[in-house]
């Protein structure tokens, strides 16, 4: 909608039509028509209402003449542009400081993109104003392109985490009325004090989690660089924070660039989050799965974790791990680690829990020891003729040597090590027989009442017939 208004202006008797405001029709044309009452003086166009889609101001892309066209009584008509259509894009751009001021000097210069809002008219001499195309801008979606960066990649809480946002007009025009905003994720704070605009500080205005620096203006082609800190609040959890950041026309509320993302990863901190493991491996000379008084590491014993962390004891049979876990907030997390049994010392065996776990707390330290000890090995060497036909029952020379067992293993830490000869049998039926003499015996030294546990290891084998006739 235009609107044309001068002092002592009266629409009902100055204007043909009575109406003061006219709205376009859909090629954009208007007109207002004086009449000989119409008082002289400065007359004003105003456009008081924009179509959707258009910023209500007036134009940046093509600015307006800012001086006021006296308009004198010749030529007549007195054309703002040569053409009675919009001018096109390839139509010379006016300079708005050095527009014609009266209408005869118009001609020079009727094919640029010159417009007025002021006319200064006297009645009835001052001839017919004609082809004043002005010019309104669209919401350019694209006209200011924005990045953000940070330096950082991983966070912890409480930490500062700067980011720079650069904001690009794209357009070889001015704009005006840019809000710059930056949206803040969840948890995170704006830190006072720590922000500038093209190296110059200035707070933004705040409001929930977005940061605004208001009213910006962009000259064409021009770039503007935002700095900022932002502090990791102690209440986020772990994962990942994007951070957000646009240009909006503040006087339409509508976006006029992308929008530019950074991404920060919370981690857990070292010192509050972490649970460290401390452990030992020490000869367990006793075999009671604990380390008593003058019982010493083993060095060089590897050690592996789930998540497939190998380490290895020092000269002590100590080992380390720093933030083996990072237990659940709520209920901790069971851990667990595994002894390589091929690296302990010839002749050792483990007297504790392999693989052992431990229930870990976030910040608390945890240890886990393992116990190995050297153990003698008793050879029990069986064969089918040790049983009954085709059975599991043991023959009587078997059951005597197997009861007279616990008395030898009493003296030393040991393991029974069955060896079955198999040549041609029933591998079920095999089993079933080591099970047998393994539960036997488990029960004679549970009865005996000894001091460790037993440990047994099973040997299936096969002898061969040499060219001979013997076996090997």
């Amino acid at each position: 909608m235009m609107r044309l208004h001068v002092g002592g202006f009266n629409p009902a008797t100055d204007l043909v039509g009575g109406v003061a405001s006219v709205i376009t029709g859909a090629d954009g044309f208007y007109q207002f028509l004086l009449t000989p009452a119409a008082p002289t003086g400065i007359y004003t166009l105003e456009i008081t209402t924009y179509p959707g889609g258009f910023v209500p101001v007036p134009s940046t892309l093509i600015p307006v003449c800012g001086n006021v066209l006296t308009v004198g009584n010749l030529p007549d008509p007195a054309l703002i542009h040569s053409s009675n259509v919009a001018p096109t894009a390839g139509a010379p751009a006016h300079n708005p400081a050095a527009c014609p001021v009266n209408s005869v000097a118009l001609a020079a210069t009727a094919n640029t993109t010159q417009h007025y809002f002021q006319f200064n008219i006297t009645i009835p001499t001052s001839a017919d104003v004609l082809n004043n195309h002005i010019p309104i801008d669209p919401i350019l979606g694209g006209a200011i392109v924005i990045t953000k960066t940070t330096p950082l990649v991983n966070v912890t809480r409480g930490d500062l985490v700067p980011y720079t946002i650069t904001a690009t007009n794209t357009l070889s025009a001015a704009l005006t009325n840019i809000d710059i905003r930056d949206q803040v994720p969840p948890g995170f704070k704006y830190k006072s004090g720590t922000a500038s605009v093209d190296g110059v500080a200035k707070e933004p205005t705040l409001i929930g989690r977005d940061l605004t620096w208001a009213n910006q203006t962009f000259s064409a082609g021009q770039k503007r660089v935002v700095r900022l800190m932002l502090v990791v609040g102690s209440g986020v959890a772990e994962g990942e924070y994007v951070n957000r950041a646009f240009a909006l026309n503040n006087l339409v509320g509508a976006s006029v660039s992308n929008t530019a993302t950074a991404t920060v990863r919370v981690v857990p901190d070292p010192t509050f989050d972490c649970s460290d493991l401390i452990g030992k491996v020490f000869d367990d000379k006793n075999a009671n799965g604990y380390q008593d008084e003058g019982e010493r590491g083993i060095a060089n014993v590897r050690l592996a974790t789930v998540n497939g962390l190998l380490v290895t004891t020092d000269d002590q049979g100590r080992f380390h791990i720093t933030c083996a876990e990072v237990p659940n907030e709520l209920h901790g997390t069971n851990f667990v680690m595994k002894l390589d049994e091929r690296t302990l010392p010839s002749g050792y065996r483990v007297t504790t829990e392999n693989p052992r776990d431990v229930r870990m707390t976030r910040g608390k330290l945890n240890k886990l020891n393992f116990g190995a000890a050297i153990h003698r090995v008793f050879r029990v060497e069986l064969s089918n003729d040790a049983f009954k036909a085709n059975e599991s029952v043991m023959m009587d020379s078997l059951a005597t040597a197997v009861a007279a067992l616990p008395e030898k293993l009493r003296g030393q830490v040991s393991v029974v090590r069955l060896a079955y000869d198999a040549s041609g049998e029933d591998e079920k039926l095999v089993r079933n027989r080591l099970k047998q003499v393994r539960t036997t015996l488990e029960k004679l030294w549970k009865k005996s009442g000894c001091c460790y546990a037993l440990s047994f290891e099973e040997e299936i084998f096969e002898r061969k017939a040499n060219k001979k006739g013997g076996v090997k």
